[in-house]
């Protein structure tokens, strides 16, 4: 009994595979960032729909990076995920003076003169994100896995 056997090797043409992986890249990217928004949008306090509905994604591509951007640009969007005021201080990200009136973008608030205390945070972007995490390895692992299949059978 003979038997024979023969193999050859193709190079893989490094320009395809670098278009293949870059366009999985930003597909994973979009794909995970729609299931941040939605995860965002569903935990999300609502008084009148304006920053439920201010939640929108935005990509920026460069080359084969893509970096996905899961914004609520409502007036109100940082003080309820961050909370205001002596209550929110903890989750605050700016740190308040101790004399004088905080000025951070739009807030005015002399907290030394008023009984106001603030509100405490609310917090629904970085929920979501911890939330999403593993959806969002397994939407680059798939994606990923596709683009290996597609460039294994040029």
């Amino acid at each position: 009994m003979n038997f024979r056997a023969q193999s050859s090797f193709t190079g893989l043409n490094v320009a395809v595979a670098s278009n293949t992986y870059s366009a999985a890249n930003r597909l994973s990217v979009e794909q995970g960032a729609a299931v941040v928004l939605a995860e965002a949008k569903s935990i999300v306090p609502v008084d009148t729909s304006e920053l439920s509905d201010s939640g929108h994604i935005e990509i920026e591509v460069d080359g084969p990076m893509a970096t996905g951007f899961v914004i609520f640009d409502a007036p109100h969007a940082q003080f309820v995920e961050y909370g205001t005021g002596l209550r929110g201080m903890g989750t605050y990200p700016y740190d308040l003076p101790t004399e004088g009136v905080p000025i951070t973008g739009g807030w005015v608030y002399d907290y030394k003169k008023q009984e106001w205390i603030g509100h405490a945070a609310q917090p629904y972007a970085r929920p979501a994100l911890d939330t999403a995490r593993p959806a969002i390895a397994g939407i680059f692992r798939n994606n990923f896995a596709s683009a290996t299949a597609i460039l294994g059978r040029k």
